[in-house]
């Protein structure tokens, strides 16, 4: 049996020991890739300085280049899934969905982007605010967590931070609505995005008045895979996008880093590449105006993380202009933005592991 043993071993090593050997000839023999479709990132270049950090960087080129990496993650995906391992860097392996653990707040960042948005508030009262923090899907779809799964109490993150805010600020909580659907495609299974019916329900949370049946419902893929997907090395999910494109209205859509100007929210260039969530808008943006063809009096300035991308089709139709500001890419005056744009309502729209750990609100909305 020992020597049945070590005949396996040495078997393995050799087997090793050529596909580090071929994937080593491989990598001289073919060009190196820019990028990682898997993992949605930029891989390594081949070192061209030597310094301190030459060997450290060598290490990381060949390890971003090797041959087959995108199988060896998918290998390692599975092996520990089979081995009963139930979370992949801050990722739980659930039931058929991969789910994003609950985000440790930067408590003294968080306090500091509290005391910004009532400060704002206050200085602008004038306008109606209101301030919507959407749980993620650790909190509302608990139950396709691993088993003895533990994590912490979102709802509570959530709670401190609408007592924090004043009363001039209106909370929006989506809970109730969320946990009444929690069954249905509220998010997405490999994604840490909500799905724009999840959005759609935030919608609701936010105006009742939001129907369905105002908008068009398009199924734009059903084969996105994302963030999370690329974190864990899983292939065996795949998620479809839907947009719910608004009956009937036309609208101007203007990115303030180009003055680039669209007649729809939607880019389908996106589709096409790994991260096809940015079909809505191309992705991020500093500064979007919306002019939209319709007899409302209003003029929203929507503060936000990406989680408002989907949001924005629900309400296009009840604003005459909507100023979209990112503040992770957002670095001008927005007091002197709203006197231009004639701000009439504030939102905040953010994902709770976003804004528990967000270092950038304050500085923009004006924080000493």
């Amino acid at each position: 049996m020992h020597k049945q043993i070590e005949k396996a071993k040495k078997i393995l090593c050799r087997f090793f020991l050529i596909v580090v050997v071929v994937g080593l000839v491989g990598n001289i023999i073919l060009p190196d890739k820019d990028m990682s479709a898997l993992e949605n990132r930029s891989l390594a270049k081949f070192p061209t300085q030597i310094n301190k950090d030459f060997f450290k960087n060598l290490e990381t080129y060949y390890s971003d280049q090797f041959i087959g990496r995108n199988a060896f993650l998918h290998l390692n995906y599975c092996a520990q899934k089979a081995s009963g391992v139930s979370k992949i860097q801050d990722v739980y392996l659930g039931k058929h969905q991969l789910i994003e653990d609950v985000a440790k707040p930067n408590k003294e960042q968080e306090q500091r982007n509290l005391d910004a948005i009532n400060a704002f508030a206050k200085s602008n009262n004038h306008c109606k605010f209101q301030f919507m923090l959407v749980p993620n899907a650790v909190n509302i779809q608990k139950d396709k967590l691993p088993a003895f799964a533990k994590t912490a109490d979102q709802n509570t993150q959530i709670d401190a931070v609408y007592q924090s805010l004043n009363e001039k600020i209106k909370k929006v909580d989506t809970r109730p609505i969320l946990n009444q659907h929690k069954n249905e495609y509220l998010y997405y299974k490999t994604d840490h995005h909500w799905t724009s019916l999840g959005a759609y329900y935030g919608a609701k949370a936010l105006n009742k008045n939001i129907s369905l049946d105002d908008y068009q419902a398009m199924s734009v893929s059903n084969h996105f895979r994302g963030t999370l997907e690329s974190k864990t090395g899983s292939l065996l999910l795949k998620d479809s996008i839907d947009i719910y494109p608004p009956k009937n209205l036309d609208y101007i859509v203007t990115y303030g880093s180009t003055l680039k100007t669209t007649r729809s929210i939607y880019q389908s260039k996106p589709l096409q590449e790994k991260d096809q969530y940015q079909v809505f808008f191309g992705g991020n943006e500093g500064m979007i105006n919306i002019s939209v063809n319709n007899n409302s009096k209003k003029h929203l300035l929507l503060i936000k993380d990406s989680y408002a991308n989907e949001l924005v089709q629900f309400l296009l139709p009840y604003y005459r202009t909507i100023t979209i500001i990112d503040p992770r890419y957002y670095f001008d005056d927005i007091n002197r933005q709203m006197k231009t744009d004639l701000i009439t309502d504030v939102l905040f729209v953010y994902n709770t592991n976003t804004f528990v750990q967000d270092t950038s609100l304050a500085d923009c909305i004006g924080a000493n």
